[in-house]
């Protein structure tokens, strides 16, 4: 270990944390500070920085660190060794010494094959951080942990997700005496209604998973809370039929099919036999049993439960029965680890007079924050103002089939004056920020009277040269000699051309895969048209029809510069075929100048490409405006031109003049 080592090591988006900037930033200090630290470790793709370094670094510059009860000390420790320890060992370890440490157990902890060094340099870390910390510290391990490698909050839960953070609001809102948790993971959700300042007298949780358990046991024991943990699958068994809670919080595996063997006369299933196909519904019968009369629970589930047919009967039964108190349209992407649609159901007990109920539909599919606003809207209905939303009889649902989607029932199109003037003023506001923009782009761009000569190479004669090297990609089932994980890595030539590339990277586990681009390979797809791109953090596996292009030499060509030159017009005069166009990856023609000359271009061609993006949100905005112009007239809507100088006359420019300088 080098001196410089001695606090540990940082990703850029630790560093992003410690500075409290974005990872954009950190990215730019990357590329354009040449006093920047150099990575010490790590991997191409996930570049690891001395903290000592960067903090020094940051100091430098003006900036304040972030200071923390100790967090950042353990996960910089675990950094030290991140290649040679798995997502698993990682978070054992930094648990099984946290707990021994609050305990006051013997600090030797043995796990496995994790050598005894690595070992006592996590203990170091984790002896500094003070005692009353030792739950936060090791809850910031986990969550980045799972943000490194999604499958592992995938499996057991995210610590600090969205959804955690929307079931925890809700439970902690009600202040219930029995909390209960049928799929708790490592108990995400439970801790987090604690630490929002609910104390129930009862917590309780079942997993069919026993790491998960343990994890949650030991969370429980560094946070002091006691939780009843117990090891079932509730879907094939109810393991404790008495349990009755107040609150019961849900986020459940999504779409698994539901073999239990009891299904047709297990008592809980009242208002229906669960199709085999899905266990969605099974789970909201499941909840409504163990719910007191006053109860309340709330679970998530995929949109699809709102209205396939699969599950008509089950809905049928909820809602006549008057289970179903409010459902909630979640925007996509609430999960990391999944674009799917979810849906919050609030369940209640049977209801006597469940035909003069109503059900409460609320559509947050657009809401930036959804999480930290629902609890409210289903308990104030003047919070419900916010979003749209309707208050629908049970004997209109039963009509329509018990098709639960909120569009069946949210007017979106109905707009009261004020929203359409709030409308008419925030467009002209957005025109003269978007305009303003423009001129800032347009005041730093940079004029070339000209380049030096550039000598003409084709992508086969600098592959020839050993400036470049050349893979082809391959079909998706050609990819059998690496991990089934990988294989959601797929880069299509849609992507490339589309722009639609995720910023994977590469874990420490799968460097040894050279099937996986690396940070700053591009990625080229001559399939119709002829599009390439960088790709900025890796991991992906290219797909039939993609071209992956490495720089071996980056005295003579930069990966920017050459994505920007393969998209130039004059190769689209190699594209041919009679059904599918498409041109030879090797005649492609990139024009090569000095590297000074490079960079420039690629910063001019940076300013160019912001000007198209201003003028696309400029022919948008004013459309907007058009559009509200005309509600105006529909609804009645004064407009004033008073308010739309005082709105559009804040905006200083400043974003946009420290992008183009960069």
């Amino acid at each position: 270990m080098t001196q410089n080592e001695g606090q540990g090591l940082v990703s850029p988006s630790d560093i992003a944390d410690i500075a409290g900037v974005s990872r954009g930033a950190v990215s730019n200090w990357r590329k354009r500070i040449p006093d920047f630290p150099q990575p010490t470790a790590g991997t191409t793709s996930k570049p690891l920085f001395s903290r000592q370094e960067v903090t020094a670094w940051l100091e430098r510059r003006g900036y304040t660190p972030k200071q923390d009860a100790g967090e950042t000390d353990v996960w910089a420790a675990l950094n030290l060794w991140r290649e040679r320890l798995s997502a698993d060992d990682a978070a054992e370890l930094v648990l099984s010494l946290a707990v021994a440490r609050k305990t006051g157990a013997p600090t030797a902890v043995e796990i496995r094959h994790v050598p005894r060094q690595i070992v006592e340099r996590v203990q170091e870390a984790v002896d500094r951080v003070d005692v009353s910390a030792l739950g936060a510290a090791a809850d910031f391990v986990l969550e980045r942990l799972a943000k490194a490698q999604v499958k592992v909050g995938a499996e057991f839960g995210f610590v600090g997700s969205r959804t955690t953070t929307l079931l925890a609001n809700l439970a902690a809102s009600r202040s219930p005496d029995v909390l209960y948790d049928p799929a708790c993971g490592i108990a995400v959700a439970l801790l987090e209604t604690v630490n929002l300042g609910a104390r129930p007298k009862r917590l309780v949780g079942h997993d069919v998973n026993a790491r998960a358990l343990h994890i949650a046991a030991q969370r429980a024991e560094l946070h002091g809370v006691d939780i009843e943990l117990t090891q079932t699958d509730v879907l094939a068994e109810d393991v404790d039929p008495s349990l009755r809670a107040d609150v019961i919080i849900l986020e459940p595996p999504f779409g698994i099919r539901h073999y239990a063997s009891d299904r047709l006369t297990d008592a809980r299933f009242e208002f229906g036999v669960p199709p085999r196909s899905s266990a969605d519904t099974a789970w909201l019968q499941h909840v409504i049993a163990h719910l007191t009369e006053k109860g309340r629970a709330y679970v998530l589930s995929p949109s699809v439960t709102l209205f396939r047919a699969a599950d008509e009967g089950i809905r049928t039964g909820l809602v006549r029965r008057g289970c179903v108190e409010a459902v909630v349209g979640l925007p996509g992407k609430v999960l990391p680890q999944t674009s799917l649609q979810l849906a919050l159901w609030v369940l209640r007990r049977p209801v006597a007079a469940a035909a003069t109920e109503r059900v409460l539909v609320i559509d947050a599919s657009e809401t930036v924050a959804p999480e930290n606003h629902v609890a409210a809207w289903l308990k104030d209905p003047a919070a419900r103002d916010a979003v749209p939303h309707a208050d629908v009889s049970v004997t209109d649902v039963l009509a329509a089939g018990s098709v639960l989607t909120p569009h069946r029932w949210v007017d979106r199109t109905e707009r009261k004056p004020g929203e359409v003037t709030d409308a008419y003023v925030n467009g002209w506001a957005a025109i003269n920020d978007t305009v303003q923009k423009l001129r800032n782009v347009l005041a730093s761009y940079k004029h070339f009277a000209n380049f030096r000569k550039s000598r003409v190479m084709t992508v086969g004669e600098l592959v020839e040269q050993g400036v470049l090297e050349l893979r082809l990609g391959r079909p998706k089932d050609r990819y059998k000699d690496v991990p089934e994980v990988l294989r959601g890595r797929i880069a299509t030539a849609a992507d490339v051309r589309d722009g639609t590339l995720r910023e994977i990277g590469i874990d420490g586990d799968y460097d040894k895969y050279p099937e996986l681009t690396r940070e700053g390979d591009v990625l080229a797809t001559t399939m119709n048209t002829i599009r390439a791109r960088v790709d900025d953090a890796g991991g992906h596996l290219p797909s039939t029809g993609v071209h992956r292009l490495r720089v071996l030499d980056r005295h003579v060509l930069s990966p920017g510069y050459l994505a920007i030159t393969l998209n130039g017009s004059w190769n689209e005069r190699f594209q041919g075929g009679a059904t599918i166009q498409r041109a030879s990856i090797k005649d492609l023609e990139v024009p090569l100048v000095p590297m000074t000359d490079q960079h420039n271009i690629e910063l001019a061609v940076f300013a160019v490409h912001r000007l198209h993006e201003h003028a696309e949100h400029l022919t948008a905005e004013a459309a907007a405006v058009r559009s509200a112009l005309l509600d105006a007239v529909r609804y009645n809507a004064p407009l004033t031109n008073s308010a739309i100088s005082a709105r559009g006359s804040g905006h200083d420019g400043r974003e946009d003049s420290e992008e183009g300088a960069k």
